[in-house]
């Protein structure tokens, strides 16, 4: 352009043809909250299978140092069996839920409902060489053609020789998806930059702008093929006439002829209104290779509960974005060392989240909670029995539900209301010392706060109906890192000595502060049906802090060259030259609702024994000397897991690498 502009623009599309395989959880996801549960597991099924009384050789003794099983508390008997066999204090005989398909063909609910076809028998004997029976894949399978359009319209502005200008603005859009999601034409982006040099030492850059990102399509993925059930309502509402069939809406258009379901059954004390209780259910598919036909229909009139839920998608979900902003200033400072300091700004919104709907909110009388969709279901009810009261050392000020909202399975639902925030300092050296010698360090100061995660369990809220609750530290948030890389070389000259030129040394030193983690009781302490974010107390996500990342890493090489273009590099590396045991993960699960030792959580900072942080005082305690707790626990559990605050994941030893390479 004529001038000191400089425009562009441009289209990009992409068309994306994608065949998914989903068997969900085939063939079934047993929850097991420790390793005593696993053993009351095990001990259940082969009392089943053999018969056998308690005390045979065939049996698995408890293991007292991991903890008892969470679900073996609070029936006032031992939580650890006399003598090995089934576990009278574990009326779960260690298994709180289990999730498993069950496939459809296309037949409509009521066509399939309770039928044989919907839990296909493994064949005898059982070899587990398959998740499924290959017969059913087409069951599992379906297909999603989608694309990506964008269009971006830019200018480069030289206000002076000195100063820049680059402004521009951005359209995307996502095609195909208008089964789930309503189309959304709003993604505009628009982004500005600026660049100033006052002088030929120094540069000043700043920018801020808005970028898009696609729809996390996962979720559409796995939950395409997934139907959804129906129940009758027995009085009339304004959504379903009594004797009339209410559909839940499924994840996409045509979900109701969806080829198949899947299916969540929780424990539930005295009688399950599902049926069998999970462990019977997991019992008969080890043992027998078989799965208890499924309910498709909820009809109270006949006593039919299905175990089948839905999954669903916001309709009205808008694509992802983020606003970042930047600024940054370069400084070079003698000859060959450059200082930069910077500063990073990302706020992200309409990030995707997940959560189980179907939860009872909470009753602490035991009064009506009548369902507004079914018109005759009363959750947390003494008039239905099944209220549950929380327990007399529940922590005050936190939700006790009273589990399902209706009876069906799981209504797992993800819209897009997440949002994070990033702030980063980073401050920055290069120096270059003639051509023999190159470092480059870095220093960052940061700060990340998310309100979840994904769309996977654990990543539901702990609190359906106080989601705010979930505004915590990132998973990824490390406030401090350092980087430094640096390469010294000998000379190449020839009339260095033999022995000493062509040689090079180069390393790599990372230093970077803890991450956070969640500490979790284990269980389904607060009664949602979802064992698996339940958090200790009153502490919010990821408040206990792991352990440092030190390491250096050094290579040493040297060239030989001989005729022409021909050259021999042998090189030797050594990763973790310290050999720190680097720990990358910790075990965060503490077991008791509360925390022991009569201890206090105020936020930010664990006050009394409540542990903070990998390898503390409070941490180590439970670790050596578990039974000190004892008393002082809540929840029937006499004390914290012992694994609490262990590594559960470590980053490699000390490695030694040796190579060549031979250029020609």
């Amino acid at each position: 352009m004529k001038g000191s502009h400089l425009a562009k623009f441009g289209v990009d599309y992409n068309r994306i043809n994608n065949h998914i395989i989903w068997p969900g959880f085939s063939p079934m996801r047993i929850v097991l909250p420790g390793v005593n549960c696993l053993v009351d597991f095990a001990n259940y099924v082969q009392s089943v299978k053999t018969g056998f009384p308690a005390g045979n050789a065939s049996y698995i003794a408890s293991n007292p140092a991991e903890g008892p099983c969470p679900l073996a508390l609070g029936s006032g008997l031992p939580p650890f069996p006399a003598t090995p066999g089934p576990n009278p204090a574990d009326p779960s005989n260690g298994v709180p839920v289990v999730f498993w398909p069950s496939p459809l063909g296309s037949g409509a609910n009521s066509a399939v409902d309770g039928t044989a076809a919907t839990a296909p028998p493994f064949p005898l004997p059982l070899t587990w060489n398959n998740a499924y029976l290959p017969n059913e894949t087409p069951n599992y399978f379906s297909d999603r053609n989608h694309g990506y359009v964008g269009l971006f319209v830019q200018d480069q502005w030289r206000v002076t020789s000195k100063f820049t200008i680059n402004y521009g603005v951005r359209w995307d859009y996502e095609t195909g998806l208008g089964d789930t999601v309503k189309n959304y034409y709003k993604a505009f982006q628009p982004r500005v930059g600026l660049a100033y040099s006052p002088d030929k030492h120094t540069v000043i850059r700043a920018g801020f702008g808005l970028f898009s990102d696609r729809y996390n399509i996962g979720f559409f993925f796995v939950t395409h093929p997934q139907r959804p059930t129906t129940f009758v309502c027995v009085a009339p509402t304004a959504n379903c006439p009594a004797g009339g069939n209410f559909f839940l809406p499924g994840v996409r258009d045509g979900a109701f002829s969806a080829t198949y379901a899947l299916n969540q059954l929780p424990f539930i004390p005295g009688s399950n209104p599902f049926g069998p209780q999970p462990a019977a259910v997991a019992e008969n598919l080890l043992v027998n290779g078989k799965y208890k036909p499924v309910a498709l229909v909820t009809d109270v009139t006949k006593g039919e509960f299905s175990t089948v839920g839905d999954g669903t998608v916001e309709r009205a979900s808008k694509m992802p974005y983020a606003e970042q902003g930047s600024l940054e200033i370069d400084r070079e400072v003698g000859h060959g060392l450059v200082l930069n300091v910077g500063y990073l700004f990302v706020s992200a919104h309409h990030q995707v989240r997940a959560e189980n709907l179907n939860v009872c909110p909470v009753n602490t009388t035991g009064g009506t909670s009548p369902s507004l969709t079914t018109g005759w279901y009363q959750c947390g009810s003494n008039a239905f029995g099944n209220y549950t009261p929380p327990p007399a050392d529940f922590t005050a000020g936190k939700s006790f539900f009273q589990s399902v909202l209706i009876p069906v399975g799981l209504i797992y639902y993800t819209d897009n209301s997440g949002n994070s925030v990033y702030h980063g300092v980073t401050f920055s050296a290069s120096e270059k010392v003639g051509q023999y010698f190159r470092l480059n360090a870095n220093y960052t100061f940061s700060k990340t706060l998310d309100d979840g995660t994904f769309t996977t369990f654990v990543s539901t809220p702990q609190d359906l109906y106080h989601r705010s609750l979930e505004r915590a530290n990132s998973n990824q948030d490390v406030r401090h890192r350092f980087l430094a890389n640096f390469t010294a070389a000998a000379s190449k000259s020839k009339d260095t000595s033999i022995a000493l030129r062509d040689w090079e040394v180069s390393g790599i030193i990372t230093l970077q502060g803890a991450r956070p983690f969640t500490i979790f009781v284990g269980h389904d302490a607060n009664n949602d049906t979802n064992p698996v974010t339940d958090r200790v107390g009153l502490a919010a996500r990821n408040t206990y802090w792991g352990d440092k990342l030190k390491t250096v890493d050094l290579r040493f090489s040297r060239a030989f060259s001989y005729r022409e273009h021909q050259k021999l590099e042998l090189a030797a590396d050594v990763f973790n030259i310290i050999n720190r045991n680097n720990v990358d993960e910790v075990d965060s699960v503490y077991t008791s609702p509360d925390f022991c030792g009569a201890a206090v959580y105020t936020s930010p900072d664990f006050c009394g024994a409540a542990p903070h942080s990998y390898n503390d005082a409070v941490s180590k305690k439970i670790q050596t000397n578990p039974f000190s707790f004892i008393g002082s626990c809540t929840g029937g559990v006499p004390f914290p897991n012992p694994d609490f605050g262990r590594p559960r994941k470590v980053f490699n030893a000390r490695q030694f690498q040796l190579s060549f390479r031979y250029t020609f």
